[in-house]
């Protein structure tokens, strides 16, 4: 198991080196910023951040991973590209399809250790929301939106800001607790953000709120006010948006 922070060099928790990011990917990376590509699935977004390495943040439910990699051939990515797949926190819809995804790419998987056991045991726990539409809304949601999942053991842990270049890609991790104790964030250059669950929308094109569900809704604004001190241009997140 590796703990992954500011400055870590990225060893798999193995023992095995995290291979070189791809080369072909190198003069790309060069000239232009790092891509955000959204991977709408089912229930829920998983991302694709291209770069001089290819970041996977999320990989949805169980059996999700057929669309992620469909996405990435179509933008002319293979599976060896992937270095690494970070977990925005520990919910089945986030992490179902890791093991598969690090099973076909042999990239490493990190996740913030506060939400590292809740992964490996792999149960929801998700609380209930707070306030009475937001409760039955989540409520009515949550049980179609929530597949049940086994436990994944990840080979990274991240125990604060991490830079990724170690990954090849341009940005950087921050922890954003709230609706997990463990959720984290994903600051990538140009001024992109990747947020999880820290804002949702009730619909599509919908104005972002705070999540329904949140073990700490005081912790959840604080991480939500932190975010906004970096002066993201556009935020992505897995339950709507982008915005701006």
């Amino acid at each position: 198991m590796t703990t992954f922070n500011q400055g870590m060099q990225g060893l798999a928790g193995n023992g095995q080196a995290v291979r070189a990011p791809a080369q072909k990917l190198e003069s790309a990376a060069a000239r232009y910023l790092p891509a955000v590509i959204p991977v709408p699935l089912t229930l829920t977004t998983a991302f694709i951040v291209r770069d001089r390495g290819v970041l996977l943040v999320d990989t949805g439910n169980p059996g999700d991973g057929a669309a992620i990699l469909t996405a990435m051939r179509r933008e002319g990515i293979g599976p060896d590209d992937v270095t690494l797949i970070l977990i925005t926190h520990a919910h089945p819809d986030h992490y179902g399809s890791a093991d598969a995804l690090r099973d076909l790419t042999g990239a490493p998987i990190a996740i913030h250790s506060a939400d590292a056991g809740t992964m490996r045991l792999g149960f929801d726990g998700l609380p209930f929301p707070t306030g009475i539409i937001p409760r039955l809304i989540g409520f009515a949601t949550g049980r179609m939106t929530v597949l049940d999942s086994g436990g994944v053991e990840p080979d990274i842990i991240i125990e604060g800001t991490a830079d990724l270049a170690a990954f090849g890609i341009r940005g950087s991790v921050i922890p954003t607790p709230g609706h997990t104790p463990g959720s984290v964030s994903i600051l990538v250059a140009g001024g992109t953000a990747i947020v999880g669950d820290l804002l949702v929308a009730l619909l599509r094109g919908g104005r972002p709120r705070m999540s329904f569900r949140a073990e700490d809704p005081a912790a959840a604004r604080r991480s939500l006010g932190t975010l906004l001190t970096f002066g993201p241009e556009r935020i992505y997140a897995a339950h709507g948006g982008p915005w701006s």
